[in-house]
């Protein structure tokens, strides 16, 4: 019952005891709406903190797409479809587009350092059950986990750079020369790119959890990414999904607030969640299971 009605100062009914505990998907969507106001707080936290990472993709965005083709193709096509609007126009609205799924897809699903950590620790806590304030523990853990942080935003960076080059290369090699070899290039160069998308969130649910080294760090991230390979590609498909069907059906920039003020609980935190429980029951579980029980012995009297 809200403040400005009656018996606000009563407690509420609570959780039943025999209530069974909810697990998978029940548990997800329980989090989600409980935690509903929470989680819009702690989305526009994260968007705020990440502005800057978000504009430096926007622009390399844009510097990339400059140097292809694409938005020109795009345009031609949609021009031979019919459409009123002018050449310069189409290929205006493409670039922004393009420009504006490719900045917020990374920060989507790569994070942006520090800021990603604190929403990770908080994400964390919501998943287990844990109270946790938004503000002030979210900006304690932006600063415990900042130097990491930074580190593995800048190999986000260099791997970005790198990915995106030898995609554009290999793909050009195969046109030129239509040899398979550039294909086979340029689909293992793709399934990298995959497989370190979904190592995201173990990176930071480690970072937040664990005190270890950056190769400590992305060894165990790997490893548990391959171990856990169905459901780690299972909920990062369906962020994918949710998020390329909002930028192909709502106009871009309404789309971009969308994502960051709502739609980061539909297309981040299902991986989030996922890691999160995934440490929980193995990594923890058998490293208190492994713990040394003591016996305490009194004084005989």
């Amino acid at each position: 019952m809200g403040i400005f009605g009656g018996g606000y100062d009563k407690p509420g009914k609570g959780v039943d005891k025999n209530e069974p505990k909810k697990k998978g998907f029940f548990l997800f969507f329980d989090i989600v709406i409980r935690k509903f106001t929470k989680f819009l707080g702690a989305n526009c936290l994260y968007a705020i903190t990440s502005i800057i990472w978000i504009a430096i993709l926007y622009i390399f965005g844009g510097i990339v797409l400059s140097s292809t083709h694409i938005v020109q193709n795009v345009s031609d096509t949609i021009i031979s479809l019919g459409t009123e609007s002018s050449a310069e126009n189409v290929q205006g609205s493409i670039m922004i587009l393009i420009q504006l799924a490719f900045s917020i897809g990374v920060f989507t699903f790569w994070g942006s350092g520090p800021a990603t950590a604190a929403y990770s620790y908080i994400t964390r806590c919501f998943t287990r059950g844990e109270h946790t304030w938004v503000l002030s523990d979210g900006a304690d853990k932006f600063k415990e986990n900042f130097k990491q942080g930074m580190v593995v935003v800048l190999i986000d960076a260099v791997l970005l750079v790198f990915g995106l080059n030898a995609i554009l290369f290999y793909h050009s090699l195969y046109v030129s020369t239509g040899s398979m070899l550039w294909m086979m290039l340029l689909y293992v160069m793709i399934l990298v790119l995959v497989v370190y998308t979904m190592m995201h969130p173990y990176l930071y649910q480690i970072m937040v959890t664990f005190e270890c080294g950056i190769g400590s760090l992305y060894k165990n991230a790997l490893l548990i990414t391959l171990a856990k390979l169905p459901g780690n590609f299972f909920t990062t498909l369906i962020g994918v999904l949710i998020y390329g069907a909002l930028f192909t059906f709502v106009n871009p920039l309404a789309a971009a607030i969308i994502v960051v003020v709502i739609g980061l609980c539909v297309t981040c935190y299902p991986p989030q969640f996922y890691a999160a429980r995934v440490i929980e029951r193995s990594i923890l579980k058998d490293m208190k299971e492994k713990q040394p029980k003591v016996e305490y012995i009194g004084e005989e009297e």
